[in-house]
């Protein structure tokens, strides 16, 4: 990859170590440890979204920096600490658990807008 970004050169540029480490723990996280919440998903939409979102990472990292591709994840994960820790609690969903199931079904459809 590259040692510097392109749009800022004088910042360091993400590695493809950084980049294969996110994608190996996001793979763990999301097929293993969170499987609970998107069971209803079909496993090849899954890989592709798992796919899509570290390449868009990656090019963060390769056009702004290291600092932007650490940011964004950081940004993710404070997003996903809310809905799971604070909107789903709110709303009679378990943020763990994703229970009652039907409960939560009904409130991600009305997070994307579908009803």
């Amino acid at each position: 990859m590259f040692d510097n970004s392109i749009l800022f050169p004088s910042l360091p540029a993400v590695s493809l170590t950084e980049t294969l480490i996110v994608l190996t723990i996001a793979s763990i996280a999301y097929f293993v440890v969170f499987n609970k919440f998107e069971k209803h998903v079909p496993i090849r939409r899954r890989i592709i979204k798992l796919v899509i979102l570290v390449g868009v990472l990656a090019v963060i990292g390769t056009l702004f920096s290291r600092f932007a591709f650490w940011s964004a994840i950081a940004l993710m994960t404070i997003g996903q600490i809310y809905v799971h820790g604070v909107y789903f609690p709110k709303h009679g969903v378990n943020g763990w658990t994703a229970e009652p199931y039907d409960k939560y079904l009904a409130l991600t459809e009305r997070m994307k807008g579908k009803k």
